[in-house]
């Protein structure tokens, strides 16, 4: 990347540690190594020109390092203590960066002579006492410590402020106490230890002996906050704090931390000219500003910004230093070095300039690694787990991720960065991600959109939160859902496309009373080869009832005639003229290969099953549940009948194909209606029937013959169904047009001058006889018919027979056709009896319709009063009950279960013995 050069401690795979320590016992600690050495990875920083400058000739004050860990104390320290051990190292890294940065007063801090300089990290717990530590490392130090301990009963607790200037006097130091607070409240201050109250009273002198002599002591101590017991006795002598503030100014500190950061990682940075850098980042810079609306007063400031971060973009540096490293219990800028070397070194070569799209999921070398060590947060680390389930999930539910998503691994690991960050700021708007994944070359809009939106609906741990999105270790149940919707290898076993076919035919058929007329079928996806065997035994054709088969076609099939003409000689061998075929709207793919209809139906299944697991799956089953049905609401719009049926050419069958007004559950409904109003012609059905009335036709054999096509290349008669065609057939009975034989029992017709809506309200209820029944009645023309099949009596009286006996014997060999039996009275039919003896009675002269039964038993002669419309209240007369044979038992029975106030009269024939 331009020529860009890693120093060589951050070359290596595995990183060294970052932190600084002054002294160590390998001997590669920062004061002991050479000053030139330490100070060419330095940058003065406002904070170490403060430091140096505190401590400098005629200063008389101590000096204090705030700051918590990892901000750089150490190496601040570690800068003075090489700026008063090697002057002249310090003078020429002072000028030479006085050139650098173009600002004289670099050259002009004044530095100390060389003086002898003690410096100890106290964490590490070398020493008990501070003044332990003086007496060990000053060169005067062994003989005031003897002088100290020499005093008998005179030696105070702690050496005095005398024996301190004594020993400076003969060698003027500088001491530096790094971790002076860890060590500070590691003490014990019992009455039997009160090495706390010790170590207090020992720093107040140093202190007051650095203020008060400042030619001997220069006294340098870090503390991680200026709240503890350890500062408060320094902070009584006003003491130059150094906070790592820039003085106060937001901007300075920032510019100060950036380059402090990319002079400590590399080793060139300085030299990489600015127009080359902004040259190579300026697609990155456009696509930001207009992606993130910056306004055009900003945008100067903001290319400023740009290059002065570079290689990292500076929304980054941001992101990690404002929301991520703050969140945890990272160590600032020493973790910050190590997240952006690793950074760089796995993405450094391949991208102009480094965003959160960089830290790649699935590589612990771009970052993710050190940052984890860093944050030592496990919630993150299990939010990293989910966001790689992540990244599987889209891929294994989108065949083509590497071609339609190409930036599925920016995405995700941006995402993931942007949501560990802390409160209200985790997560990420759809522009900024677009920003971290546009690098050389600019991101078109709507490509990304929909990239985005393909992977947060597969991604099931993404959540919206208003106009962010943002990973959580909680599923999002709709993201869930929907990932497991779209991933066609759950459903290879084919049950979304049986959840799709349950719901087509709850769609069009799923009413109570269409379910009672129509039986509606969805058609498989393989419809043209292989139609039933998907399909369940009911809704196969040898299991077909009486109801009315509407097919549901997946997809609009090429030249309609042709193509369903094949399929009924092929797929259907009987009832072929039944058929409705409902179409879809032209242009529409296959239903079972539409993927939105099939995630649709895979989401509405899914929900229903995981329904138990989270109320909100059950909100989620109902709404696509409904968006499912509306879209198949909407999806057919016409449907075809058999027309003209050609079964040796079946591509010169033709159909009628009608259009749909109406949608859903009332497509059936319509399907009838235009039917019955525009395509069956009653003309010629009435031609069919006196056709087979003509030739005593069965009415079982002519119905059947009307669910199959009509031979010759004849025009097909619609088929309304068993029910709408036996009333087709009465309706011509009762205009006279034919007569029915109801199984010998009774012949229906029209009587002469009979109002044909009366007949037809007098014969409705005669023919309610169904299935193989159907084949025990005929079809006949009228004049084929008895005269008194169905014809009114005769007013005329007729005599009674004399002969004795219960009832009068029946005629001989009465006819099988006529649905009266012959009375015996005479051909007629009515007698004039007042009783069930044969009296007379003065209503004989009043017109009556005759009826009768052949021999049969009680309960279906009960059955015969029904049907012929004899109820509680109906007025009947000249009653003849006939018996042929009896005996006394039987009789004398029959005699007792007569009713009570009326008369009978008997007369029987008794065999003689």
């Amino acid at each position: 990347m331009l020529g860009l050069t890693l120093r060589d401690e951050f070359k290596s795979k595995r990183l060294k540690g970052t932190a600084i320590e002054l002294s160590n016992d390998s001997h590669t600690g920062a004061t002991q190594i050479a000053a030139q050495a330490f100070l060419n990875i330095t940058y003065p920083t406002h904070d170490l020109l403060k430091g140096i400058d505190a401590v400098g000739p005629g200063k008389g004050r101590p000096v204090v390092v705030i700051g918590e860990r990892g901000l750089g104390k150490s190496h601040l320290m570690a800068a003075l203590y090489h700026s008063v051990n090697d002057p002249d190292s310090t003078r020429s890294w002072l000028n030479s960066w006085s050139t650098t940065l173009g600002d004289p007063n670099l050259a002009t801090i004044q530095l100390r002579d060389p003086m002898t300089v003690i410096g100890e990290s106290l964490h590490r717990q070398r020493y008990k006492f501070l003044w332990d530590l003086l007496f060990d490392r000053h060169p005067h130090g062994i003989y005031i410590k003897g002088k100290w301990e020499g005093m008998g009963e005179a030696k105070t607790d702690i050496p005095s402020d005398q024996l301190i200037v004594e020993m400076l006097e003969k060698a003027p130091t500088m001491l530096l106490l790094d971790e002076f607070q860890t060590w500070f409240d590691g003490l014990t201050n019992t009455k039997q230890y009160p090495w706390k109250v010790w170590a207090f009273n020992f720093i107040q002198i140093l202190s007051e002996v650095a203020k008060e002599r400042p030619d001997l002591l220069v006294l340098v101590i870090s503390v991680r906050n200026g709240s503890s017991d350890a500062y408060q006795q320094v902070h009584r002598v006003n003491p130059v704090a150094i906070d790592f503030q820039a003085g106060g100014n937001a901007e300075r500190i920032q510019q100060d931390r950036r380059r402090m950061l990319l002079h400590r990682l590399f080793e060139n940075r300085l030299q990489i000219p600015t127009a080359t850098i902004a040259a190579g980042i300026n697609t990155h810079v456009v696509q930001s500003f207009r992606l993130l609306d910056v306004p055009p007063a900003e945008q100067e400031r903001k290319r400023n910004e740009f290059a002065e971060s570079w290689p990292f973009a500076p929304h980054l540096l941001r992101l990690l230093e404002e929301q991520v490293l703050i969140a945890t219990d990272a160590q600032e800028t020493r973790d910050m070095i190590r997240i952006l070397a690793n950074l760089y070194k796995s993405r450094g070569e391949s991208s102009p300039i480094l965003t959160a799209a960089d830290f790649r999921l699935d590589d612990d070398g771009s970052g993710i690694g050190a940052l984890l060590d860093s944050v030592s947060n496990e919630h993150h680390r299990t939010l990293r787990a989910k966001a790689q389930q992540n990244i599987i999930s889209v891929t294994e539910a989108i065949p083509r991720h590497a071609e339609l998503l190409p930036h599925l691994q920016e995405v995700i690991g941006a995402l993931w960065l942007r949501s560990i960050a802390v409160g209200n700021m985790a997560g990420a708007e759809p522009a900024t991600l677009q920003v971290d994944i546009t690098h050389s070359i600019a991101v078109d809009d709507n490509a990304f959109q929909a990239e985005l939106s393909t992977i947060v609906e597969n991604s099931f741990n993404i959540h919206q939160d208003g106009m962010r999105l943002v990973f959580r270790e909680e599923e999002n149940p709709r993201a869930k859902l929907m990932a497991c919707a779209r991933n066609d290898k759950l459903f290879t076993d084919g049950s979304d496309q049986a959840q799709l076919s349950k719901q087509i035919r709850y769609v069009i058929g799923g009413a109570d009373e269409v379910a009672k007329q129509f039986r509606v079928i969805a058609l498989p996806r393989s419809w043209q080869s292989d139609p039933w065997s998907k399909l369940e035994e009911s809704e196969r054709p040898d299991r077909w009832d009486d109801r009315l088969p509407v097919l549901v076609l997946p997809e609009e099939p090429e030249n309609i005639g042709p193509s369903l003409g094949r399929w009924l000689k092929d797929h259907l061998q009987t009832r072929r003229n039944t058929v409705r075929f409902l179409l879809p709207v032209t242009g529409s793919s296959n239903a079972f290969q539409d993927r939105d209809l099939l995630i649709l139906a895979r989401a509405e299944m899914k929900a229903q099953e995981w329904s138990g697991q989270n109320p909100e799956y059950r909100k989620l089953h109902s709404e696509y549940q409904s968006a499912l049905r509306d879209m198949l609401k909407k999806r057919f719009d016409r449907f075809a009948v058999l027309h003209r049926w050609n079964y040796a050419d079946p591509s010169q069958c033709m159909f009628n194909v009608e259009v749909l007004k109406r949608q859903g559950s009332q497509i059936p409904d319509a399907i009838e209606e235009t039917l019955i109003n525009d395509l069956f012609v009653p003309e010629d059905f009435e031609d069919l029937a006196l056709e087979a009335a003509a030739e005593n036709t069965a009415v079982g054999k002519l119905l059947r013959e009307l669910q199959e096509p009509r031979p010759a290349g004849l025009d097909c008669i619609p088929w309304l169904g068993e029910t709408m065609m036996k009333e087709r057939i009465l309706r011509l009975c009762a205009r006279g047009r034919i007569a029915i034989n109801l199984r010998g029992m009774e012949l229906l017709q029209a009587h002469p001058g009979e109002d044909g809506d009366l007949a037809w309200k007098r014969l409705r209820p005669k023919l309610a006889f169904t299935g193989r029944q159907l084949d025990e009645i005929t079809l006949m023309l009228p004049s084929a018919a008895p005269s008194t099949g169905g014809s009114p009596a005769s007013s005329q009286p007729v005599s009674a027979p004399q002969s004795g006996g219960l009832f009068p014997p029946a005629a001989p060999n009465p006819p099988t056709d006529s649905h009266v039996d012959p009375s015996p009275f005479g051909e007629g039919g009515t007698a004039p009896l007042g009783n069930i003896f044969g009296s007379p009675d003065a209503s004989a002269e009043r017109p009556r319709d005759a009826y009768s039964a052949p021999a049969t038993s009680s309960l279906n002669l009960i059955g015969k009063l029904e049907g012929w419309g004899i109820g509680p209240a109906t007025k009947v007369s000249d009653v003849v009950i006939r018996i042929s044979a009896a005996n006394g038992a039987q009789l004398k029975e029959l005699l007792k279960k007569l009713p009570d106030g009326m008369t009978f009269e008997i007369r029987l024939e008794k065999e003689a013995e």
